[in-house]
């Protein structure tokens, strides 16, 4: 079963391990780029303590409060969100002046190994396969998933563009991008009319989307697609019966409503966009 981890559970479980951090022990603290960057600046800022990143601790500059030049001092507490095999952290390690005192803290462990070998601290350790909310763009088994679309890869129209008209073939044109995968993804989704295959397919190729299968509903008209679904269990119940056809093991969807349909119907974690937040199947 899927692991997934939100921003707001990462910043649950540091509230509940503050105490395992000595804060008489270091002078700053030290985050990793990119994700690092998260878990460090929660842990300075509840510690009071001056924050970095490796590059920049190297140069001497360490930011206190509010953004002032502090001096940088020799005892770092090394912060990354997670660790796996302990390379992102060997690289860092490698950035720090010699001399440096340096102790390893990630938020959530490593499962394949001891993680005594990897990090000196460590919060919780989540099983795989896992996936973390402010990573999930670039993950491996993307191609397992399905997706949403609007919302998830371009944001949702508005009840004016809705009009099953010209506002609307503008919106499908031109609309914004969300969170656009770095690896091809598995199926998607989308509430959107068969008709307008030709359109979404363009926006997708025009942001790099690459995916497995489009599948949309079959219905001509706004109206007719609104009535059809009343029988459908509404969208989430569509999206969930597509969900248990293609057999995906996770779905990202954007409305609250609808994730909390498909995750019991389709018997698979969702995580939802809008809200930030992980349905459990």
């Amino acid at each position: 079963m899927i692991s997934i981890r939100t921003v707001g559970d990462m910043a649950a479980t540091i509230a509940r391990n503050l105490h395992r951090i000595d804060r008489n022990a270091f002078d700053v603290v030290v985050g990793i780029p990119r994700s690092g960057m998260l878990p460090a600046s929660i842990i300075a800022t509840h510690l009071q303590m001056p924050l970095a990143d490796p590059a920049g601790y190297s140069a001497g500059i360490v930011h206190g409060r509010s953004g002032a030049p502090v001096p940088n001092g020799k005892r770092v507490l090394l912060v990354d969100d997670s660790c796996n095999k302990g390379r992102a952290f060997a690289r860092a390690v490698q950035l720090l002046p010699r001399g440096t005192r340096i102790t390893r803290l990630a938020v959530f462990g490593p499962y394949q190994v001891d993680p005594a070998s990897v990090c000196d601290i460590w919060f919780e350790q989540v099983g795989g396969p896992r996936v973390f909310a402010w990573n999930w763009t670039k993950h491996i088994r993307l191609p397992r998933w399905g997706f949403d679309m609007d919302g998830v890869l371009c944001r949702d129209c508005t009840k004016a563009e809705n009009d099953d008209g010209e506002r609307y073939a503008d919106f499908l044109a031109h609309v914004e991008p969300l969170f656009l995968p770095s690896r091809p993804i598995g199926h998607i989704v989308t509430g959107r009319a068969e008709k307008y295959r030709a359109q979404t397919e363009a926006w997708l190729a025009r942001y790099g989307v690459q995916f497995e299968a489009l599948h949309m509903t079959p219905w001509h008209t706004k109206a007719e697609r609104m009535d059809a679904m009343r029988f459908a269990g509404g969208r989430g119940g569509w999206k969930a019966a597509k969900a248990r056809e293609l057999g995906v093991e996770m779905f990202i969807e954007s409305c609250p409503k609808q994730a909390a349909i498909i995750a019991r119907e389709a018997g698979i974690p969702v995580f939802c966009t809008d809200t930030q937040e992980a349905i459990p199947c």
